[in-house]
This record gives structure tokens, sequence and C-alpha cells, in this order.
């Protein structure tokens, strides 16, 4: 049965002749940069608030006060990384996915580069209460 409403518009991937979203975070469209000084544009501070819940729920205050460089962090490029797909929203070229995780996750991205290379950690409190409940499980 067709709705009344307009179906729900995806403002995280979208693409125009200045800028293309992909996963929230914006670049230059012509050279698929986060910093462009030829279009000029920096796109940091903007993309930048798109993950800072994130980054405050994973980090520490102290990695956030120490190695978090905000605007001042190294910009992104998705240079020859993506592609119009389906209905000319814009994809990865990898796996022609609208809003791939697996090539735009900016948030992991940001994460690693804190953590040199590093996935996201599962905090110790999470492990022992694992442990504790496989452990009252075998007494």
């Amino acid at each position: 049965m067709d709705s009344q409403f307009a179906p729900e518009e995806d403002f995280n991937n979208t693409v125009d002749s200045y800028s293309v979203t992909l996963n929230g975070f914006i670049f230059c469209t012509r050279h698929g940069l986060e910093v462009c000084t030829k279009c000029p544009t920096d796109n940091r501070p903007t993309n930048n608030l798109v993950v800072e819940d994130m980054l405050h729920e994973k980090l520490t205050e102290e990695e956030m006060t120490n190695k978090w460089k905000g605007d001042e962090r190294e910009p992104f490029t998705v240079a020859h990384k993506w592609t119009r797909v389906s209905k000319g929203k814009p994809g990865c070229m990898a796996h022609k996915t609208v809003g791939c995780e697996e090539c735009f996750n900016w948030g992991e991205q940001i994460y690693r580069s804190i953590h040199g290379g590093r996935k996201p950690r599962v905090s110790r409190l999470q492990r022992k209460s694992k442990d504790h409940t496989a452990e009252d499980r075998l007494t």
C-alpha cells in the first residue's frame, strides 16, 4: 500500500555539483577531498560533528585531550573511491553500495588513526562480565 507521505530522503549520502556526502562526511565533488585548496573548502569541522559522540563513548578523557586532533587531524580523501550508483546516489567503487560501512566507516577510521591502526577495543569490564557468567554456568 502506498503511503501518503513521501519516502524519507537519505541526506547522509548525496551528491551535487559542489559536494559529495558519504555516510555523513562531506568532500568536494570535483577532487574528492575533505580539505581542498582548489575549491576552496575545509569540511573537517562539520565532519567531526558526525563522529564526536561516538569518540566520546569509545575514548578516555585523556585520549580525547591528548590524541584527538579535532579540526587539525589529517584529512580524508575519497578521490577515485566513489561513483554514482542506484538512483544517482554516491556509493563505493569497490562494492557499488550506497553508504558502504566497509569503505566509508569514518568513525572507525578516526579511532584507528588515534590508536595506531588498532580496531576498537572491548573494555575489560565487558570481558569480565562475559567471563564471570561463563564461570557461573560451570558451577
